[in-house]
């Protein structure tokens, strides 16, 4: 095809096979793309895998945490760090990913980005999935239409000046700052001497000050490895890839977080006797106390004995007695007879037997009453009972069947909650600031009395007036006219009760007219939403004489329950 004189004839026959080689390429290059777009969709399920699995490990954690505080708090916070920095990351990475796509594509910013803020701002799951799938779909790699331009990619993370890194916001240089300071920060929170496989581990995948080598004989830096002069589908797939380390980096370290508090590792150092048993015994009955070594393996029974200790070297001193304990799957139980009234103390040792071999011996010591039988009353949720509400209340007299507690209520009534349980009742109060419950029990077929216990009446708190989600301060024409209904919420109390709003006044100035519209129902009516948002920014509007009503469980006015007046709700444009 060079050099000499061409005819007209071999001229087009060159021209053809620059064709036919460019159309060539451009299949081979669709075929690549094509690939990275199956490389990207699998990455992205692996990520949902891991945050999933990362989910199920937070949600352990919690229920550790709510089994031990003490022991669980100093870890399940770290674990919950090294979540929201995971999170952040990844977030910064997929909104990379959808600038360098939106730029690439020439997509409408003022459209896409409305999209993306419905997807964050949505209040129930229908619409955020909605406006989700939206969003998978214009962002999605195989709907992307410049797969293969790699100049504007290279232009917004590299930068245009060869040999000078671009800076900011959506570059590469921005990116391994951020990776960096993820990476210290989980390292941070591993002690070597344990971790340090998971430390090697985050140096090697989050290092962005090295070198790679992307041929036999060229090396570059990270930046221009991963994002130099590569097509938009290689480029979104390499941030899909980081988007994974991290989720992997976290799932590491959360597992190291929950093994440092995780007791079925048998760590000695951490274990310690515990007894369980109560403190109070009536005469005549067993106290049965469960001794065991927290955590201890259910495989292995210790050996525990009763007796005065000698704390100096954790033995017993004088007479064992170990026949009153009884050992099944690591428990001790202690059974005595409480034969007297009085304060009991007792104290011993429990023996576990360590994978050396060797015994490892640790003190304990308890106490308990012994009194004679008596009723017991208490409510179940406070010590003081509501007017208007139904308060729960638990009843029981020690050694005596439920069935067989009687019990009344003066100033009010009494009922058994059978939904509850035998020796639970409602108790609601009609009148008074005192109510005394009554308690007579039969035993061996006589009635008798066992005791009157007083409670002080006290009215039920009025709840505070909200509409979205605040009682005052600067609030936006939008949100109020996305929640325009005035709800009664119920602050610090532990009832669950619900009120309804029926009336108020809602006051706003315009021009020099002051307006005050009496409006019946909880909602702010349209036609007012719409006067609202023709106001200037900083015009204040006050929600007043608010009116709301108790409701029962069918949600209807309860019985008896009158209208409180509710404090006002003052409200500021922005």
């Amino acid at each position: 095809m060079a050099g000499g004189k061409e005819t007209p004839r071999q001229k087009m026959i060159g021209m053809m096979y620059l064709v036919l080689t460019a159309l060539l390429a451009l299949n081979v290059s669709k075929e690549i793309l094509n690939s990275f777009i199956l490389i990207n969709d699998s990455l992205i399920v692996t990520n949902k895998n891991f945050a999933n699995k990362n989910g199920s490990q937070y949600v352990a954690f919690k229920a550790a945490l709510l089994n031990d505080q003490k022991k669980v708090q100093k870890w399940y916070d770290m674990a919950l760090d090294v979540q929201k920095s995971s999170d952040a990351m990844v977030a910064h990475i997929e909104e990379l990913k959808q600038y360098l796509i939106m730029r690439t594509d020439k997509l409408d910013s003022t459209e896409t980005n409305a999209l993306l803020a419905k997807v964050a701002n949505a209040t129930n799951p229908v619409d955020r999935d909605a406006a989700q799938l939206l969003v998978d779909s214009i962002f999605g790699l195989k709907n992307v239409n410049s797969k293969d331009n790699y100049d504007v990619p290279t232009n917004i993370l590299i930068g245009g000046d060869e040999g000078k890194l671009k800076e900011g916001p959506h570059t590469a240089f921005e990116l391994a700052t951020k990776l960096t300071e993820f990476k210290s920060g989980l390292i941070a929170k591993l002690d070597p001497a344990k971790g340090q496989s998971i430390i090697d581990a985050l140096n090697l995948n989050f290092n962005t000050d090295t070198t790679l080598r992307i041929s036999a004989s060229e090396f570059q830096s990270w930046h221009l490895a991963n994002f130099y002069h590569i097509p938009l589908a290689a480029v979104i797939t390499n941030l899909t890839k980081i988007q994974t380390d991290v989720r992997n980096a976290e799932s590491d370290v959360v597992k190291y977080l929950f093994r440092e508090v995780d007791a079925s590792d048998f760590k000695f150092d951490t274990l310690a006797a515990k007894v369980i048993a109560p403190n109070l015994v009536f005469q005549g009955d067993d106290y049965v106390a469960e001794i065991f070594v927290a955590a201890f393996s259910t495989t292995q029974n210790p050996q525990v004995q009763i007796g005065r200790v000698d704390t100096s070297k954790n033995v017993i001193v004088g007479p064992i007695d170990s026949t009153s304990v009884k050992v099944d799957r690591g428990v001790g139980t202690y059974t005595v007879k409480a034969s007297a009234e009085g304060l009991k103390e007792y104290s011993g040792v429990i023996q576990v037997k360590a994978p050396s071999g060797q015994y490892l011996r640790y003190p304990f010591k308890g106490e308990y009453m012994v009194m004679k039988s008596g009723v017991v009353v208490s409510p179940t949720k406070m010590n003081v009972l509501y007017r208007g509400v139904k308060n729960p209340v638990s009843i029981s007299v020690p050694g005596v069947a439920p069935e067989n507690v009687k019990a009344s209520l003066t100033g009010g009534t009494l009922t058994p909650d059978n939904s509850a349980g035998k020796g639970n009742f409602i108790a609601e109060v009609k009148s008074g600031s005192e109510a005394i419950v009554k308690v007579n029990a039969e035993i061996d077929g006589k009635v008798r009395p066992m005791g009157e216990f007083k409670f002080r009446v006290k009215e039920v708190p009025n709840p505070v007036a909200m509409i979205g989600g605040i009682n005052e301060g600067p609030i936006s024409s939008s949100k109020l006219a996305a929640a325009p209904t005035v709800i009664p919420k119920m602050e610090n109390f532990d009832f669950e009760l619900y009120f309804k709003v029926t009336s108020f006044t809602l006051v706003y100035q315009v021009g020099t007219d002051l307006i005050e519209s009496p409006i019946t129902g909880s909602a702010i009516p349209p036609d007012k939403i719409a006067q609202i948002q023709r106001l200037k920014k900083g015009s204040k509007i006050y929600i007043e004489n608010i009116s709301a009503i108790m409701l029962d469980e069918s949600n209807k006015p309860a019985t008896g329950a009158t209208p409180k007046k509710l404090s006002a709700i003052s409200l500021k444009l922005m």
